[in-house]
């Protein structure tokens, strides 16, 4: 045999050694089977057992399909649990999906780590590129973790369905799941801006970034593509005992008449006070950045900004209680928020979520 090959041979089975030495030293828990729900971003708790989707099984006939097939993803889904281990892994599957031409991979199927010290400062953790992506089964590693005792909070993929999670932990480490929140949640219905398009990972959706900066248990309806405002979707919402409603449609339904938006948001609003007291937020869509040399590219939608804004001023005068309304001007972007015009990226993100904090700040106070 050729000093070369047996070299390369040699390499090749320590890195498999390594591999199978490391895979033994860590303690394997599933989310799923944790003794008590420990998914947090859900509406529908007690019926999601099992799974990382978003709206039980019994919708699914009266659902538009587009909408019930991304309520499969876990967009807005998060899992805390603490731990004083240095290593973590976490693998997991997903069902095979095309790669969207206006989103990360990491975005898309990836996960996103943060944890919380002791003195409760929450930081984010970096992966350094210790992944692997497989055309089924992802793996990310986290190692030499100087947290302590933290309370950590990973961020599902919120263009991803998954099948299966699990966290690997050093054997003897200690290890718990943390229970789901309780509290009544901030429910945001809207678009793929809502559902996590396009920063550069999980952790940068501006919803994940609202819940962090704000503390508040969010449940992320995001539809991309498909938020028309169906009174399916409406009926759903109103089943879950919210602290605020988010209603931010426009990205989407601009594509209905004027007299469309009005009469549905109207109906939806309705609908909402059936059941449910909590303060409605109305959104208009975000402010065109490249609006410079491009004037006319959103006219539509700017119109489609004004029927909101007529339903919402329709619904004050009808003696609607507890309505809100944020023009687009409130969220301040600039001109590089966006990745293609249609979609906020980091800074956009981070501009939504200013934003809507502002927003929720004076609402809630």
């Amino acid at each position: 045999m050729k000093p070369l090959k047996a070299k390369t041979i040699y390499i090749i089975v320590l890195l498999l050694c390594t591999l199978h030495a490391g895979a033994q030293t860590l303690a394997w828990y599933d989310p799923v089977k944790a003794p008590q729900s420990c998914i947090n971003g859900r509406g529908w708790d007690s019926e999601l057992q099992g799974t990382y989707t978003r709206l039980p099984n019994r919708m699914q006939k009266n659902m538009p399909e587009k909408v019930w097939k991304l309520s499969q993803n876990a967009a807005g889904l998060t899992i805390r649990f603490t731990t004083n281990s240095r290593t973590l892994q976490f693998k997991y599957t997903v069902v095979n999906a095309p790669q969207l031409p206006n989103m990360s991979r990491l975005n898309q199927a990836g996960i996103d780590l943060y944890a919380t010290n002791n003195n409760g400062h929450t930081h984010w953790i970096g992966n350094h590129m210790q992944w692997n992506w497989g055309p089924d089964t992802i793996s990310f590693a986290f190692r030499e973790l100087e947290t302590g005792e933290g309370t950590y909070e990973l961020y599902l993929p919120p263009y991803s369905t998954l099948t299966s999670l699990k966290v690997g932990v050093e054997k003897e480490a200690t290890f718990n799941f943390c229970p789901v929140r309780t509290d009544n949640p901030i429910v945001i219905y809207g678009s793929s801006i809502i559902q996590g398009a396009s920063p550069s990972r999980p952790g940068l959706m501006w919803t994940n970034i609202l819940q962090r900066q704000t503390g508040y248990n969010i449940v992320n309806m995001g539809f991309s593509g498909s938020c028309l405002m169906e009174p399916e979707l409406f009926k759903a919402l109103s089943e879950i005992d919210a602290k605020l409603f988010i209603i931010d449609p426009i990205p989407n339904s601009y594509r209905l008449t004027d007299e469309e938006i009005i009469k549905r948001i109207t109906q939806g609003v309705h609908q909402l006070r059936r059941k449910s007291n909590a303060p409605i937020l109305l959104s208009e869509s975000y402010p065109q950045p490249d609006i410079t040399f491009n004037p006319h590219a959103e006219d539509r939608m700017r119109s489609a900004n004004k029927a909101l804004r007529a339903a919402y001023e329709s619904l004050l005068k009808a003696g609607v209680k507890g309505i809100y309304y944020q023009n687009s001007q409130e969220i301040e972007f600039t001109e590089d928020a966006m990745i293609e015009a249609s979609h906020p990226n980091d800074i956009g993100n981070m501009a939504y979520a200013k934003a809507y904090e502002k927003k929720l700040k004076e609402i809630l106070h």
